[in-house]
């Protein structure tokens, strides 16, 4: 025994330390490294491993594709707990989108946002999750992992208390089947089928073609759109089976990004009143497209630019967009808001044709009308039809979406969440993320809870999404109205920007008006309360004054809406 070693009396028994708690955080991308910052902060005593399979951290918008603008502006889309950017308006539109991430920009601000919280040495890149087990006997997670580098280990099985499923939702794209391809074209003459395309990397590869993309989501009009470039010499057609709501990047309204323009004031709005109102709004903006440019115009348009008619090709977009909206009827037209806005440009000029769903085959489609068909015998198809959810294979169909509280906490097993797999109607999925994942690291910490009656309110949950979107994938996909979906996290974490939290009924107000962000939850950080003190109120009155007079009108309409759903009494 060394002489500095401290005796140990007999019959003593040395302490082992406690081994600390494990979370495992599957997935990297921006909800994956949003979810192991708030663990790192909010759980000192926990060790955290994040998995990602590939070599980047940036997940599936790190590395995009030439050309890429995101849909959400740089302002409304970063981590309220990093802001780089604020609410000026600097691009224009047509040429310059600077206000919205472009090319590997958003990649960019991720390795930002992870250098500055020191969280590479947290993450296993090139590590793929295989399967997640529940044991029942411990309260604890099984994961068997597999690395993907040539000297790993075919395979290690590790334990965590807690697991934070990350892999989003577009974890795995929607395919149709070779079979089903090759059965529908039984009825044609023509000895090759068309190429199916289930590989969105392989898409930039195409020239010289004729090509189908099968879908009106905002993925389908990015593919038609970069397919049809001049320079791929392509000929280009977009398969939808209805109408759809483009949104635009950037307004009407005096220029702004759309974004802007959406505040918690009009969010207040019942969403029946709100999408009636809209839906007319929209048809009226594109009808009157030269009378928005005149009463509202953009900062910086000259009063000469103002008073020009539109151009044939303006007028041709303008067409398209009410052919479209007016076929997104009722129910779907209240759904998403595609604002990849950009694939109108290519339609207006003749690069992009639309045309119905298949017919009989794949070489055969309805046109958009559906009045007639035409035959157009693509040589590649390329199916855009939304994602489905990697839960079921992860966990031998233990762990599905519907089971989970908000789309967030499972109500069977409190120490298992999902981040990032709420689809908004429109808003973005990083900063839900980051709502998310404070709230799942909140319950694993204590820091809040559940509701005591959280199942009977996840039930009525269940039954109202059926109810609102029956149509879509709800086994794949949470959606959400970003804002009030927002609420009732804040609510629950106490971050609500009520007036008391706010400081000052002026504050308050100018939170009600400028434009939405979830750093309108971040009130006790000093300097997110500075920004948000300068934040600018981009509505214009008039439509302020509009939205308080219609406010009686919505809480008329929500006390008629109660009373119908109350239980009658016997």
């Amino acid at each position: 025994m060394s002489e500095h070693a401290s005796p140990v009396p007999v019959g003593s028994q040395v302490a082992v330390p406690k081994p600390k708690p494990r979370l495992a955080i599957v997935g990297c991308g921006s909800s994956g490294l949003v979810t192991l910052k708030n663990a790192r902060d909010q759980l000192p005593d926990w060790e955290i491993v994040c998995f990602e399979k590939s070599d980047r951290i940036t997940g599936c918008w790190g590395n995009p594709s030439p050309g890429f603008v995101s849909t959400s502006t740089k302002y409304t889309t970063q981590f309220a707990c990093f802001p780089l950017f604020d609410d000026s308006v600097s691009g224009d539109g047509v040429s310059d989108f600077r206000d919205f991430f472009c090319d590997g920009e958003y990649g960019d601000y991720l390795e930002s946002f992870a250098t500055a919280f020191s969280l590479h040495s947290s993450i296993r890149c090139k590590t793929r999750v295989d399967q997640i087990r529940y044991v029942e006997a411990s309260n604890e997670w099984q994961l068997k992992t597999r690395g993907l580098e040539p000297d790993d280990s075919p395979q290690r099985i590790e334990i965590f208390q807690a697991v934070i499923i990350c892999t989003g939702l577009a974890a795995r794209a929607r395919t149709i089947p070779p079979s089903r391809a090759q059965s529908a074209n039984q009825a044609s003459l023509r000895s090759e089928t068309p190429r199916l395309l289930n590989n969105a990397q392989q898409i930039d590869e195409i020239e010289n073609q004729t090509v189908v993309v099968i879908g009106g989501g905002e993925s389908a009009v990015d593919f038609a759109d970069r397919l049809s470039r001049p320079e791929r010499n392509n000929r280009v057609f977009l398969s939808l089976k209805s109408g759809i709501r483009v949104s635009p990047r950037y307004h009407p309204i005096h220029g702004v990004p759309s974004d802007f323009l959406r505040n918690r004031l009009m969010l207040s709005i019942h969403p029946d009143l709100r999408n009636w109102i809209g839906e007319r709004f929209v048809k009226a903006r594109i009808r009157y497209a030269d009378a928005f440019r005149r009463w509202f115009p953009t900062h910086k348009a000259s009063p000469s630019q103002q008073d020009e008619p539109q151009s044939d090709r303006e007028r041709k977009k303008n067409d398209w967009a009410m052919r479209l909206t007016r076929a997104a009827k009722d129910d779907l037209f209240n759904m998403f808001h595609n604002k990849s806005d950009r694939f109108l440009d290519s339609v207006a000029d003749d690069r992009i044709c639309i045309v119905g769903p298949a017919a009989d085959s794949l070489d055969t489609y309805f046109d958009f009308e559906r009045e007639r068909t035409r035959k157009l015998c693509p040589d590649v198809v390329v199916p855009a039809i939304g994602y489905e959810s990697c839960l079921e294979a992860l966990s031998d169909s233990e762990i599905q979406l519907s089971d989970f509280y908000l789309g967030c906490c499972h109500r069977r097993f409190r120490n298992l969440f999902l981040v990032g797999f709420a689809r908004p109607i429109i808003g973005n999925v990083p900063t839900i993320s980051e709502m998310q994942a404070k709230f799942a690291v909140k319950l694993l910490s204590g820091d809040c809870s559940l509701p005591i009656d959280f199942a009977r309110q996840h039930d009525r949950d269940t039954s109202n999404q059926r109810m609102r979107f029956g149509k879509l994938n709800l086994a794949a996909i949470y959606p959400v109205e970003m804002i009030p979906y927002c609420d009732r996290l804040s609510r629950l974490m106490g971050d609500y920007p009520s007036l008391k939290r706010c400081g000052s009924l002026g504050a308050w107000f100018r939170v009600q008006l400028a434009t939405s962000t979830t750093m309108h939850y971040e009130l006790d950080d000093r300097s997110t309360r500075s920004r948000l003190s300068q934040a600018k109120v981009l509505m214009p009155p008039l439509f302020i004054v509009l939205l308080l007079m219609l406010k009686p009108v919505d809480w008329s309409y929500r006390l008629l809406t109660w009373r119908r759903r109350a239980p009658k009494k016997v």
